[in-house]
Protein backbone atom coordinates (compact mmCIF):
# COMPACT_ATOMS: atom_id res chain seq x y z
CA UNK A 1 0.00 0.00 0.00
CA UNK A 2 1.32 3.45 -1.21
CA UNK A 3 -0.07 6.72 -0.20
CA UNK A 4 0.26 9.57 -2.03
CA UNK A 5 -0.21 12.98 -0.77
CA UNK A 6 -0.18 16.21 -3.12
CA UNK A 7 1.00 19.28 -1.62
CA UNK A 8 1.20 23.12 -3.10
CA UNK A 9 3.12 25.99 -1.62
CA UNK A 10 2.29 29.26 -2.76
CA UNK A 11 5.07 31.14 -1.09
CA UNK A 12 8.10 31.74 -3.72
CA UNK A 13 5.05 31.63 -6.70
CA UNK A 14 3.66 28.53 -5.93
CA UNK A 15 0.92 27.32 -8.35
CA UNK A 16 -1.89 27.50 -6.01
CA UNK A 17 -4.68 30.24 -7.09
CA UNK A 18 -6.83 30.15 -4.53
CA UNK A 19 -8.75 33.54 -3.91
CA UNK A 20 -8.22 33.61 -0.15
CA UNK A 21 -4.18 33.24 -0.83
CA UNK A 22 -2.89 36.82 -0.89
CA UNK A 23 0.62 35.82 -2.72
CA UNK A 24 -0.95 34.65 -5.92
CA UNK A 25 -2.08 38.65 -6.88
CA UNK A 26 -0.10 41.08 -7.35
CA UNK A 27 0.67 43.04 -4.97
CA UNK A 28 -0.27 47.24 -4.01
CA UNK A 29 -0.30 48.94 -1.56
CA UNK A 30 1.33 48.63 1.88
CA UNK A 31 2.51 45.36 3.48
CA UNK A 32 3.74 44.53 6.72
CA UNK A 33 7.57 41.77 6.50
CA UNK A 34 8.25 39.06 8.79
CA UNK A 35 10.35 41.48 10.60
CA UNK A 36 7.01 43.62 11.53
CA UNK A 37 8.74 46.57 9.22
CA UNK A 38 6.05 47.77 6.39
CA UNK A 39 7.25 48.44 3.07
CA UNK A 40 5.26 49.82 0.22
CA UNK A 41 4.54 48.41 -3.29
CA UNK A 42 6.05 49.97 -6.56
CA UNK A 43 2.96 51.74 -7.26
CA UNK A 44 2.55 53.13 -3.75
CA UNK A 45 -0.92 51.88 -3.63
CA UNK A 46 -2.30 53.84 -6.48
CA UNK A 47 -4.67 52.01 -9.32
CA UNK A 48 -4.16 51.95 -12.68
CA UNK A 49 -6.47 55.01 -13.47
CA UNK A 50 -4.31 57.02 -11.03
CA UNK A 51 -3.43 57.92 -7.61
CA UNK A 52 -5.21 56.63 -4.51
CA UNK A 53 -8.01 59.50 -3.84
CA UNK A 54 -9.29 59.42 -0.24
CA UNK A 55 -13.24 59.06 -0.07
CA UNK A 56 -15.63 59.96 2.61
CA UNK A 57 -17.65 57.00 4.61
CA UNK A 58 -19.34 54.91 2.34
CA UNK A 59 -23.18 54.79 1.37
CA UNK A 60 -23.77 51.70 3.08
CA UNK A 61 -21.94 52.57 5.94
CA UNK A 62 -24.10 55.57 6.39
CA UNK A 63 -27.45 54.10 5.67
CA UNK A 64 -26.75 51.31 8.26
CA UNK A 65 -25.66 53.51 11.02
CA UNK A 66 -28.83 55.19 10.34
CA UNK A 67 -31.07 52.16 10.84
CA UNK A 68 -29.08 51.38 13.73
CA UNK A 69 -29.89 54.99 15.22
CA UNK A 70 -33.40 55.11 14.41
CA UNK A 71 -34.13 51.42 16.40
CA UNK A 72 -32.43 53.32 19.00
CA UNK A 73 -35.15 56.29 19.01
CA UNK A 74 -37.50 53.64 18.36
CA UNK A 75 -36.62 51.64 21.69
CA UNK A 76 -36.22 55.17 23.60
CA UNK A 77 -39.63 56.19 22.25
CA UNK A 78 -41.46 52.38 23.51
CA UNK A 79 -39.18 53.02 26.66
CA UNK A 80 -40.92 56.30 27.16
CA UNK A 81 -44.23 54.32 27.12
CA UNK A 82 -45.85 55.57 23.45
CA UNK A 83 -47.93 52.72 21.34
CA UNK A 84 -45.84 51.57 18.03
CA UNK A 85 -46.77 48.98 15.67
CA UNK A 86 -43.12 47.01 15.76
CA UNK A 87 -44.31 45.11 12.40
CA UNK A 88 -45.05 48.60 10.47
CA UNK A 89 -41.88 50.16 12.05
CA UNK A 90 -39.54 47.43 10.56
CA UNK A 91 -41.50 47.43 7.14
CA UNK A 92 -41.08 51.30 6.76
CA UNK A 93 -37.92 51.15 8.14
CA UNK A 94 -36.19 48.43 5.98
CA UNK A 95 -38.05 50.00 3.02
CA UNK A 96 -36.26 53.42 3.46
CA UNK A 97 -32.67 51.41 4.22
CA UNK A 98 -33.15 50.21 0.85
CA UNK A 99 -34.78 53.10 -1.29
CA UNK A 100 -31.47 55.14 0.25
CA UNK A 101 -29.05 52.22 -1.00
CA UNK A 102 -30.52 52.45 -4.75
CA UNK A 103 -30.43 55.57 -4.62
CA UNK A 104 -27.41 56.02 -3.52
CA UNK A 105 -26.45 53.53 -5.61
CA UNK A 106 -27.76 54.98 -8.49
CA UNK A 107 -26.25 58.33 -7.84
CA UNK A 108 -22.96 56.90 -7.58
CA UNK A 109 -23.34 54.92 -10.76
CA UNK A 110 -24.09 58.54 -12.82
CA UNK A 111 -21.31 60.11 -10.88
CA UNK A 112 -18.70 57.27 -11.73
CA UNK A 113 -19.86 57.75 -15.40
CA UNK A 114 -19.31 61.64 -15.71
CA UNK A 115 -15.99 61.39 -13.99
CA UNK A 116 -14.69 58.65 -16.40
CA UNK A 117 -15.82 61.26 -19.38
CA UNK A 118 -14.07 63.92 -17.99
CA UNK A 119 -10.83 61.50 -17.51
CA UNK A 120 -11.66 60.55 -21.37
CA UNK A 121 -11.98 64.46 -22.70
CA UNK A 122 -8.82 64.95 -20.53
CA UNK A 123 -7.01 62.32 -22.24
CA UNK A 124 -7.86 62.99 -25.34
CA UNK A 125 -6.93 67.04 -25.44
CA UNK A 126 -3.88 66.41 -23.79
CA UNK A 127 -2.56 64.27 -26.20
CA UNK A 128 -0.51 66.28 -28.93
CA UNK A 129 -1.36 67.42 -32.35
CA UNK A 130 -0.87 64.74 -35.51
CA UNK A 131 1.69 65.70 -37.38
CA UNK A 132 0.90 67.11 -40.69
CA UNK A 133 3.00 66.47 -43.84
Amino acid sequence: MSSTSSTSSTAGGGTDDAPWDVAAGPSTGTSTTGTGTTSTSATGGATASGPAVPRGPRVGTVVWGLVVAAVGIGVLVLAGGAQVDGGLAVIVLLAAAGAALLVASVLAGVRGARAERQREDVDVSAAPPPPTA
